[in-house]
């Protein structure tokens, strides 16, 4: 028989709780709540004198969940998912407003992960209206910022780290950057690749400029094995890219949640020592509701690595 749940235990301590398990940042996290640090640090202090547990291993170490709060997280997140459900179903049988949330994807999402992740949504908040929309990565930060969108999904890697102050970034998995080729190319032999491999060959880049976005990004992993990539053409759609891949114009670079299920002319291989974020763009006064899609899309990508034969692994 389930143990009843202790009424002394402050359930508004929760929020607090699950912020920071996800954050793993005291600074963010409070952000995130609109309260002070020492505040967020009093509530989570009152909920592990109440529960009689240590939740979180603290400085000198970095801040991590222990096992109790592992524990608690994976029970709680959901719960608490179930509440905003019940709370939006009566509000909309009540004649309220249907909630809508504006999402905003790169389109190498588009195929896989961005249907998972409705799929999930729809689970559970079938009242949430989800408009989509495909757009680069600078198309996206601008529309967060001017409130067209509240919620991005993105990758990046170190050549390409996005400093984004004003914006909530969380990231949902890592993974192998890839290095995508016709299949009879000379380096689809190799099980993995070194960059520097393929120096000699042209490159299909994303459009853009070298300042920002996702060209700028490919030239810095080449230059970090010192070469210029040679590019053959410029393109920011994957399928168009995939095509011409397969049409032997050039290879091309793209985060390993993009290369499953890829046409059987095209190969993808990892790229040694070369990683990816997946990552989530909200803005902060959005935080409600993101949360619930950020468990979706941790969902999705998990869902998307179980069935195979993507490599990431969750973070």
């Amino acid at each position: 028989m389930a143990a009843r749940l202790d009424s002394s235990l402050d359930l508004r301590l929760l929020p607090p709780f699950l912020a920071l398990a996800q954050e793993l940042h005291f600074s963010r996290a409070a952000q995130r709540l609109h309260i002070a640090q020492p505040a967020l640090s009093q509530q989570i202090a009152r909920l592990e004198r109440q529960l009689g547990v240590q939740l979180f291993d603290r400085p000198p170490r970095a801040i991590a969940l222990t096992r109790a709060g592992r524990l608690l997280h994976d029970r709680v997140a959901p719960a608490l998912a179930l509440v905003e459900q019940g709370i939006a179903e009566s509000t909309a049988m009540a004649g309220e407003p249907r909630a809508a949330v504006s999402v905003s994807h790169l389109s190498s999402f588009a195929a896989r992960l961005v249907p998972l992740i409705v799929a999930a949504m729809r689970a559970t908040h079938p009242h949430l209206m989800l408009t989509l929309h495909e757009a680069s990565l600078t198309d996206q930060l601008a529309a967060l910022r001017s409130g067209r969108s509240q919620f991005g999904l993105v990758h990046t890697n170190p050549d390409l780290p996005l400093t984004i102050p004003d914006l909530r970034a969380v990231t949902i998995a890592t993974g192998p950057r890839m290095i995508v080729m016709p299949a009879k190319h000379p380096l689809a032999r190799k099980s993995a690749v070194v960059l520097c491999d393929a120096a000699s060959h042209p490159f299909i880049l994303p459009s853009g400029d070298q300042e920002s976005g996702y060209r700028a990004g490919v030239e810095g992993a080449c230059q970090r094995y010192g070469f210029m990539p040679l590019p053959a053409a410029h393109a920011n759609d994957t399928g168009v890219i995939l095509d011409l891949v397969a049409a032997g114009v050039g290879v091309a670079l793209m985060p390993w949640i993009a290369t499953a299920d890829l046409r059987r002319d095209v190969v993808a291989r990892p790229l040694v020592d070369e990683k990816c974020e997946l990552v989530v763009l909200t803005t902060p006064q959005a935080w409600r509701m993101t949360d619930a899609l950020i468990t979706a899309a941790r969902q999705a990508v998990e869902q998307l690595i179980n069935a195979g034969p993507t490599t990431g692994h969750r973070r």
